[in-house]
């Protein structure tokens, strides 16, 4: 049942997948309670040699932790912020954010309970889902805390939400198992007074732009040369530009518009689902029919800001189009099945590099420095639509160990030091 939780989430996200008879979709801390069963118990026996019965001289059980899961829950989290009734409501939940409650009904009648619970705060991608639903496990069938599932919200609020102020009190959390603290850090710095670091999770995260191997082959065997995976190109070759016009992309109607507005207008620098660096405006004005090229993005709050900053520091003229995680995917692998030129962001690790591997090159940007990188705002579009960014950072994203954080309100409640220590090493992750 473990594995089938988790295989579950990882096919392709997990709400998305549910047949829903009630009003709200049902989680997977539904089956929470269900996972460590006697049949696994009896599996891990048989596989390492052991007894889960063995005690030691003292009486003391050898292998405590191999029991099936706990009926009952031992212990709450007593939090103010979880016992409000404006928590997690209709009226003041974000319309993108979505709530898992503790015991919810099996027909989504009710989005289950909050007060009480311990609150994971989850991102809707691969990796998170894996860390969060190993610590979800561990802290309803082992410890013995009630989980509810908090999905969404920008990264850069990862902090916030554990605060007892703004989004901290819609949308309360009590721990993060894979924070991306890269880019970020200025915004998470404001409410470290009610959070801390726990630990590593145990795998490092990267993101970057990527464009398809063919399109490196062909740049290299083509008169003159070009090189689609070194950031200087896209700023001197108008034969790159001119293969991921923006035009292009936007006469596509299976990618743009997308289903879903992920950047309204106004946000972060968007207009019309795009924002687009200063370089492309001044192209686009000189009067000479030059385009642009498009990168294609998934939401503006993955990474806020960061690339968009990059190559508009580097003068690269670019359009920035949110099409969603699903819709870069579905772009991305078409491009590489139909020989097409793309540029879009992504990260590692992810299911998408596993199933595609071989398939793409990262772009070498400038060379990662921690002093620049910090310098990073995690903004975009201060100025409008095309204009210039006071966003300074101008070098690759680094290569960084994902890290846990909690609520300084969970730090000494009991047994909560047990969640500190799960490790999903980079095989775990990748495959």
């Amino acid at each position: 049942m473990v594995w089938l939780l988790l295989f579950a989430v990882l096919s392709g996200g997990w709400y998305h997948e549910l047949v829903i008879a009630g009003k709200y979709p049902v989680g997977p801390n539904y089956y929470l309670g269900t996972c460590l069963d006697s049949a696994w118990v009896a599996q891990m026996e048989a596989q390492l040699g052991v007894s889960s019965k063995a005690r030691d001289s003292s009486g003391r059980l050898i292998n405590p932790l191999l029991q099936p899961a706990l009926k009952y829950p031992r212990y709450t989290v007593d939090d103010p912020r979880t016992s409000s009734a404006t928590a997690f409501s209709d009226s003041c939940i974000p319309k993108d954010n979505v709530f898992y409650g503790a015991d919810q009904d099996a027909d989504g009648n009710t989005r289950g309970n909050v007060k009480g619970t311990l609150v994971l705060d989850i991102g809707d991608w691969d990796t998170h889902w894996l860390s969060s639903l190993v610590v979800a496990i561990l802290a309803e069938e082992v410890v013995g805390y009630k989980v509810s599932i908090s999905v969404g919200g920008a990264s850069a609020d990862v902090t916030q939400r554990m605060s007892s102020a703004r989004t901290g009190i819609c949308t309360p959390t009590h721990l993060n198992a894979e924070v991306w603290s890269s880019g970020t850090i200025s915004a998470l710095r404001v409410y470290f007074n009610e959070s801390f670091f726990v630990g590593g999770i145990g795998y490092f995260g990267l993101s970057g732009l990527y464009t398809t191997h063919e399109l490196v082959l062909d740049g290299a065997a083509a008169t003159p040369p070009y090189f689609p995976d070194y950031w200087m190109t896209y700023k001197m070759s108008d034969t790159l530009i001119d293969q991921l016009d923006v035009v292009s992309f936007k006469s596509d109607a299976t990618f743009y518009p997308p289903a879903k507005n992920y950047c309204l207008d106004g946000i972060l620098g968007c207009e019309n689902y795009c924002s687009k660096s200063q370089a492309c405006t001044e192209r686009e004005n000189a009067g000479n029919g030059k385009k642009c090229l498009v990168v294609a993005m998934m939401t503006p709050y993955f990474d806020q800001g960061y690339f968009q900053a990059v190559l508009s520091n580097l003068e690269i003229p670019a359009y920035f189009c949110f099409i969603g995680y699903g819709g870069v995917n579905r772009y991305a692998a078409d491009a590489a099945a139909n020989g097409k030129p793309v540029l879009f962001y992504h990260y590692e690790p992810d299911l998408f590099h596993i199933k595609h591997k071989g398939d793409f090159n990262r772009v070498f940007l400038p060379r990662t420095d921690p002093e620049r990188v910090k310098l990073s705002t995690g903004n975009y579009g201060e100025h409008g639509y095309g204009n210039k960014t006071d966003n300074p950072v101008d070098v690759d994203y680094p290569s960084l160990p994902l890290t846990k954080f909690a609520a300084s309100i969970v730090k000494d409640l009991p047994a909560v030091t047990r969640l500190n220590h799960p490790r999903i090493f980079e095989r775990h992750a990748t495959g």
